[in-house]
């Protein structure tokens, strides 16, 4: 096993070479997959699930993330475990320092000009990061078909907080040894488009738009079968016979569906019917794309599809960017000439990023992939696989260069114009505004790559946070202010994807939504 020197270059098999900056360690023993010597369409899929099994993903993690992967097109082409890793120590404790910037970069060989690839880090505390080719995060094309392709995988090191379970014993914290990844793909090309409508296409293909009547029964299912992109499945002779009392409206957040967001309030069977009865029926779920639409675009869509003629009321219940959504609803303008504005009632924010986040600034698109994969890959159930989808779609489409197409995304960086426009006003007199949001802190007993992963959002972050959003920005967003946010506990451990299953939460629920 060579050294890995600080501030060295090592020359490794396979065309490979990785340098330094800071770093000290050790280089295991390279693995070239089977897919390094053949077009990825004729590869093996490469048992990528047992391989981060070995790398200390907690089991269901790496079958979600391998098996999901796999069936993306996404093949190992090399591995290079790394160990003994070490950056200089800071004063104050600090192990890394933001001018220094400790880092490696790997050259590897290029892919041909039809193929992708990008590096899968897998720290040995069970977390993953992606990395993209450095050409592709500068919008610089993908130096396909070149003679390499450099990835920067920055490197960091933290302590986690103590814990109790046997398994941890041994790893002392994030960033001492890991394995990385090349992972490479095919390229879906369609005569006369550009690249950058890659993901509207799978979207418009696999996330179609869905406005849709729930019962109790049907509330998990509504939109499963979506296979047209109208989506629609509630007439507008059934929204008139139905108008005249206000509608339930759910409204999903990011890379979801309805039937993901939402699945704790389904779980909640009295909570549900509850909700069915209090709205005698008019309880409606709304799916769309998430990625590259804005949320204007959305809001425009489901404005499109309400009655033209009669002035709905709606109480609206989000989670994260559908919070954005349902804000434009009514924006003077957004409905058609002469189509009234819903009257919005009551509108419930469950971790909005009404301030934005720093994840969906440009240069953090791979931190907020990060944290998506993980999050699916910790809190699996049968549904989160169809999300994981989505965002390894966003992963092949970033790692090949295209920085557009990704506008739905782009919507909640801070700087963005959209959320300028929707801060610049107060929240409506007229409706009743709450807010939902958090600060995760992880139990006690919470596993390792919990901690890990905690431990890197709050580094990016520097705020409190439910490890996607800041918890202040949910409630406060330049003049948008919601008085009185319901601040889930830390103790309670609620993530971003977590809240609707959360006893507390559901509970208000059910006190702020009268129904009738």
């Amino acid at each position: 096993m060579p050294d890995l020197e600080r501030d060295g270059r090592s020359e490794l098999p396979y065309g490979l070479v990785l340098s330094s900056s800071e770093v000290g360690g050790r280089v295991g023993d390279v693995r070239r997959w089977a897919a390094a010597g053949t077009p990825v369409r004729d590869a093996a899929p490469g048992r990528l699930p047992e391989q981060l099994l070995a790398d200390h993903l907690p089991e269901p993690a790496a079958r979600l993330l391998g098996t999901a992967a796999q069936e993306a097109g996404m093949r190992p082409v090399f591995t290079v475990p790394l160990s003994d890793l070490a950056v200089p120590r800071r004063p104050g404790g600090s192990d890394r320092s933001g001018a220094l910037d400790p880092h490696l970069l790997l050259e590897a060989p290029a892919p041909p000009p039809d193929e992708g690839q990008v590096l899968l880090e897998a720290d040995a505390t069970g977390i993953v990061r992606w990395v993209f080719p450095a050409a592709a995060l500068h919008g610089g094309g993908t130096d396909r078909g070149a003679g390499a392709q450099t990835f920067r995988v920055p490197m960091e090191q933290f302590a986690l907080p103590a814990s109790e379970p046997t398994a941890d014993r041994g790893i002392v914290g994030f960033g001492i040894a890991t394995a990385i990844h090349l992972l490479r793909f095919p390229i879906e090309q369609a005569a006369g488009l550009a690249a950058d409508l890659a993901v509207s296409r799978w979207e418009k293909r696999h996330r179609p738009y869905g406005l849709r009547l729930t019962t109790p029964q049907t509330f998990l299912a509504a939109g499963e079968q979506a296979s047209d992109e109208a989506g629609v499945q509630v007439s507008a002779d059934r929204l008139a016979e139905l108008a005249g009392r206000p509608f339930l409206l759910f409204v999903h957040g990011t890379f979801s569906r309805c039937r993901t967001g939402f699945r704790g309030i389904a779980d909640d069977e009295p909570l549900l019917h509850d909700l069915h009865r209090r709205y005698e029926g008019r309880v409606l779920v709304f799916d769309h794309p998430t990625v590259h639409l804005d949320p204007a675009d959305n809001a425009r869509w489901l404005l499109e599809h309400l009655l033209a003629d009669r002035r709905l009321t709606l109480d609206i219940v989000t989670h994260s960017r559908g919070g954005l959504v349902a804000r434009h609803l009514s924006r003077d303008g957004l409905a058609g000439v002469g189509q009234p504005a819903p009257s919005v009632r009551i509108l419930v924010h469950v971790a909005t990023p009404n301030a934005g986040t720093a994840l969906a600034e440009r240069q953090r698109l791979s931190d907020l992939l990060g944290v998506f994969t993980n999050l699916l890959g910790l809190f699996p159930d049968e549904l989160v696989s169809t999300t994981m989808e989505v965002v390894l779609e966003v992963v092949k489409h970033a790692a090949t260069g295209v920085l557009g197409g990704l506008d739905g995304l782009a919507a909640m960086d801070p700087a963005s114009e959209g959320l300028g426009e929707l801060n610049a006003s107060a929240a409506p007199t007229e409706a009743s505004v709450r807010a939902v949001t958090s600060n995760y802190e992880p139990t006690q007993d919470a596993g390792l790559a919990m901690r890990a992963l905690d431990g890197l959002v709050d580094r990016l972050f520097g705020v409190g946070n439910d490890l996607v959003v800041p918890t202040e920005g949910v409630h406060r967003a330049g003049s948008y202010v919601v008085p009185n946010p319901l601040l889930v506990p830390s103790a309670s451990a609620v993530f971003h994807s977590g809240f609707f299953r959360d006893a507390q939460v559901r509970a208000g629920l059910s006190e702020w939504l009268p129904g009738r």
